[in-house]
């Protein structure tokens, strides 16, 4: 593969054009610093132009901001951000290899088995993001933008349209593709609803060949028992129940549809006794069944119960405190850190992860500890 473009931040030299869109380019880069034949000698590099006025690179620097605070393995992680040459902004990110969804599906059709597994990877995704505070959602969640790896690993791409959940900003621009996007979408709505609704209409996509727009309808709902004939019930049941149009009636988190794929094992296997890979993987995604503790007699649970309780809420605090004093102290330096502005945020913003993961970890592990025996 040959890397003869410009080398970007003495670093990074850009390679073959991976995609284009209205207002950016990516493509394929090459780390000049990484040992030959690592795994990340090979990044990413989406480049925008500012054609599309402030509104674009706003969405822009959300992107760069939201990937520099995500650690999961199914997320491209955010390496830098600059503006080289000037009034071109880059962002360099993780290579995820593999081939996209909406490539493989032109190829071949993927099997039940495989559609299950797509999907509760996917969920996974879903749930580390749906999880944070506040949430995040990507709200443009289609099969070109997941990857899949030839080990059958999966991969989130294109976080151009990504949306701090919190935000309810009157008149946002709408982000999404049509067909894939949930009716709430239309009005400027997103939360952790609406990835669910794209993520049903995919795998809909890919289980029957066509696009979302073109699957026979009754009033605003799919007509998936006309054009899936074929699949498995259980299956097209969760997956009416997550392109159901009333994002109140739908399932509002990804534990939410995994609780229903559990409900409904693949018809080939349920009178095994061994479950399905994809069905052990939701098993494993579920929260503890047993309460903390559970056989410690009482008033010992109850006292051992409050000691963690206590301990993950000074860790919880600990850390953001750790985490905001980081952030601050970053913004403080880099006004003087000549032409090393970018690089003391960036790596401002890779210590904020890592501590806000910390964090989030305290925070699970306080929920644990008060959680009622299910």
């Amino acid at each position: 593969m040959s890397f003869t473009g410009p080398l970007l931040g003495g670093r990074w030299r850009l390679g073959p054009r991976l995609g284009r869109g209205a207002q950016a380019e990516t493509f394929l880069a090459q780390d000049t610093q990484a040992s030959r034949g690592a795994r990340d000698a090979e990044v990413v590099v989406k480049r925008l132009l500012l054609r599309g006025g402030w509104k674009t690179f706003e969405l822009f620097e959300r992107e760069a901001k939201v990937l520099a605070q995500l650690r999961h393995p199914g997320i491209p992680r955010h390496v830098a951000t600059l503006e080289e040459p000037p009034g071109t902004f880059n962002l360099v990110m993780q290579y995820m290899p593999g081939e996209n969804l909406r490539e493989l599906s032109a190829r071949r059709r993927l099997s039940e088995v495989e559609l299950r597994d797509v999907l509760v990877r996917a969920l996974e995704i879903l749930d580390h993001l749906h999880g944070r505070a506040p949430p995040v959602v990507h709200r443009d969640l289609k099969p070109s933008n997941l990857v899949r790896a030839p080990d059958g690993r999966l991969a989130l791409v294109d976080f151009g349209g990504v949306r701090d959940a919190a935000r309810e900003d009157g008149g946002s621009t709408i982000v999404g593709t049509f067909g894939y996007m949930a009716p709430e979408q239309l009005h400027g709505q997103a939360t952790s609803a609406t990835d669910l609704y794209a993520l049903g209409a995919t795998i809909v996509a890919l289980a029957g060949g066509v696009e979302p727009e073109d699957v026979p309808r009754k009033g605003l709902r799919m007509d998936l028992a006309r054009h899936l004939p074929n699949l498995d019930p259980g299956l097209r049941a969760v997956l009416e129940a997550m392109t159901e149009p009333d994002p109140e009636r739908r399932p509002q988190r990804a534990r939410d549809v995994m609780k229903l794929l559990a409900k409904a094992p693949p018809r080939e296997r349920r009178d095994d006794r061994d479950e399905p890979r994809a069905l052990a993987t939701v098993e494993r995604a579920r929260p503890p069944a047993r309460r903390m503790f559970a056989t410690a007699p009482e008033p010992l649970g109850t006292l051992l119960r409050l000691s963690v309780l206590a301990f993950a809420a000074g860790g919880w605090v600990g850390m953001e405190a750790a985490r905001l004093a980081v952030l601050v102290t970053a913004w403080l330096v880099a006004p003087l850190a000549f032409g090393k502005r970018q690089t003391v945020r960036a790596g401002a913003g890779e210590v904020g992860a890592i501590l806000a993961e910390g964090r989030d970890g305290f925070g699970d592990l306080a929920r644990r500890s008060v959680a009622r025996r299910r």
